[in-house]
């Protein structure tokens, strides 16, 4: 890398056509400037200007390094300038969430970003586990997630909650256990967790754990899961987000519970870091959409 230093002491030289002149500007010695030259012409591997006498002119790939000169010291003066200012409405923002809320956030997003296009929205879709590692690694910004993390670094805000439901066909109509065990479970990643909790809460004398059902088929595609439930083939939990985001017909309806189960969405965040004005401003701006 080129010392910024030596450009300087060039730029100088180039402007006063005098290594007196250039030295006296900078406070060196006149051949303290020469040295500095010299380191340029080495690194350049070209002569830098033509000497007449006591005068001298630039040649070519002198002008061309005083160019390069100004435009460096112009960018560095712009990235400068750019560290000092903290725009709430431009920016890189790294979010992730688990899908069902996932589906509801990114919808916001994309419409925030549509009023305010210089924000950039890197937004993934990841389980809670993954969630809390990118944070704590700095490859996320701010993460949503539904379960409390364990780790004491992590800052973390209740901004929403999410209902789980128990799903099923829309000709279904036996809405006991073990109408429930006769039409078997369409499981996903979180099928087990969400439905024990549903099946705990509502059928604690019935209910000895998940093996009490054949497992009917699977998916892993938030959008998609309900399309077996719809076509008859099996029950499922899930929350009401993604159920109001399946469009699959007929559209399963929802199996009456006596107890519900909510999650809380959890905003996380590393606890020391303080994040750019647009991320307060985001979700500022969040908690005044309707989700």
């Amino acid at each position: 890398m080129i010392n910024p230093s030596f450009l300087n002491t060039f730029l100088s030289l180039a402007g006063t056509k005098s290594f007196t002149k250039t030295a006296e500007a900078l406070h060196m010695t006149q051949p303290g400037v020469s040295q500095h030259l010299k380191w340029l012409e080495e690194y350049f591997k070209q002569p830098l200007i033509e000497r007449e006498g006591k005068k001298f002119e630039l040649t070519e790939a002198g002008h061309r390094v005083i160019e390069y000169a100004r435009s460096t010291f112009l960018e560095h003066d712009r990235f400068k300038q750019s560290l000092a200012t903290d725009d709430p409405h431009s920016g890189v923002c790294r979010f992730a969430s688990p899908g069902s809320f996932g589906l509801r956030m990114y919808d916001f997003l994309m419409d925030l970003n549509r009023r305010y296009p210089k924000l950039i929205i890197s937004f993934s879709f990841a389980p809670n586990s993954t969630i809390v590692k990118d944070i704590l690694d700095d490859r996320l910004d701010i993460g949503f997630i539904t379960r409390d993390p364990d780790e004491s670094s992590l800052e973390t805000k209740k901004i929403a909650e999410e209902t789980l439901q128990l799903m099923v066909p829309a000709k279904f109509n036996d809405f006991s256990y073990a109408g429930l065990q006769a039409l078997g479970l369409i499981n996903h990643p979180d099928g087990f967790h969400h439905a024990s909790r549903l099946l705990q809460q509502n059928f604690p004398r019935e209910f000895h754990g998940m093996d009490d059902f054949k497992i009917r088929g699977f998916m892993n595609q938030i959008t998609r899961i309900l399309d077996p439930v719809s076509q008859g083939l099996g029950f499922t939990a899930l929350p009401d987000f993604a159920c109001d985001a399946s469009t699959c017909k007929p559209k399963p309806k929802i199996f009456p519970l006596k107890k519900s189960v909510v999650d809380p969405i959890l905003q996380i965040s590393k606890k020391h870091r303080k994040l750019p004005s647009r991320f307060e401003f985001i979700m500022n701006e969040f908690r005044s959409f309707k989700i």
